[in-house]
């Protein structure tokens, strides 16, 4: 008898030890504090050790339309009005903001590690028309693994349909976290380039004294996607800025990154941030900024 309640034992140890295995093994997706509820699929690690997702449930509680069609693959759309948009610009450069960000596309091929990622512009005046953007463009996202197919559900890792969308990804927890990003314009920043040397370049982060921003807090600095190392303003670089003559308002953050840059090239900077509010809330938020160098010429936007 002795010797079966000790198999019996052994038994009940392992059936625990698996289930608490599998527990700790769930993953969990949160999209600006909301978890992400997948009813008939769920996240799982792959063989190259990343974490794939249902996309359909993620894109859904992205407020993304998901399609699915057998020759491009799963199809991520979203439509913006002026209104909503989270990009604007000047289109024909007259110190006006004429046109808006009105419609990005992102394809998930399947069995490929890549996407095409794919926006459309619209100008001020006109509503969202997928045969007659007055601007657009399409790009490729490489991926470290493959978009697949299992259970009749298509995965693929987060990160890159997020991005794609401006959400800040991070890991808490075996929880993919994913925070929206707004643009510096639509939070009352002002970005501005105060150093472009060849081997080193800075910015500065500024804000009107009546803004509800009490400080921000670089999260990465990336050039064409690789990340850089920021180092802050020291006091008296930020005395020589404000003591430059331009008309900067309230100081929030200064930076500059090493970067050898050659003659006559385009780079594209991308900054993430927070920002913290006057109620102690906090906000996260991106900029860019786009740089042609022409050496002792300087850099030109």
């Amino acid at each position: 008898m002795k010797k079966y309640l000790v198999v019996l034992t052994i038994v009940l140890l392992m059936l625990l030890s698996v289930g608490a295995v599998n527990a700790q093994s769930q993953i969990g997706v949160t999209i600006d504090g909301e978890e992400v509820i997948f009813t008939d699929a769920a996240p799982f690690i792959d063989e190259n050790s990343r974490t794939l997702i249902p996309l359909r449930a993620a894109g859904e509680a992205m407020g993304l339309t998901v399609d699915w069609d057998p020759q491009q693959g799963a199809i991520f759309t979203k439509e913006y009005s002026w209104d909503n948009a989270p990009l604007h610009k000047d289109l024909d450069d007259d110190g006006e903001i004429d046109a808006y960000l009105g419609l990005e596309k992102v394809v998930f091929k399947i069995g490929e590690n890549k996407a095409i990622y794919e926006e459309s512009w619209y100008d001020k005046d006109s509503l969202p028309d997928i045969n007659f953007p007055i601007e657009g463009g399409i790009g490729e996202i490489t991926m470290d693994t493959a978009a697949i197919i299992k259970d009749s559900r298509i995965y693929a890792p987060m990160r890159y349909l997020a991005e794609a969308f401006r959400y800040y990804v991070g890991w808490e927890a075996n929880t993919v976290v994913l925070n929206y990003m707004t643009s510096c314009e639509k939070l009352g920043i002002e970005f501005d380039m105060i150093a472009c040397w060849e081997d080193s370049q800075g910015w500065l982060f500024t804000v009107d004294e009546a803004s509800e921003i009490q400080a921000l807090n670089i999260l990465n600095v990336t050039l064409h996607g690789n990340n850089l190392k920021p180092r802050e303003l020291t006091e008296d670089e930020q005395l020589t800025v404000y003591e430059s003559g331009e008309d900067f308002g309230k100081y929030l953050k200064g930076f500059v990154v090493e970067n050898n840059l050659t003659n006559n090239t385009y780079y594209q900077y991308q900054v993430k941030f927070t920002v913290t509010m006057k109620d102690g809330s906090e906000k996260f938020g991106f900029a860019n900024f786009y740089l042609y160098y022409r050496g002792d010429q300087g850099g030109y936007i």
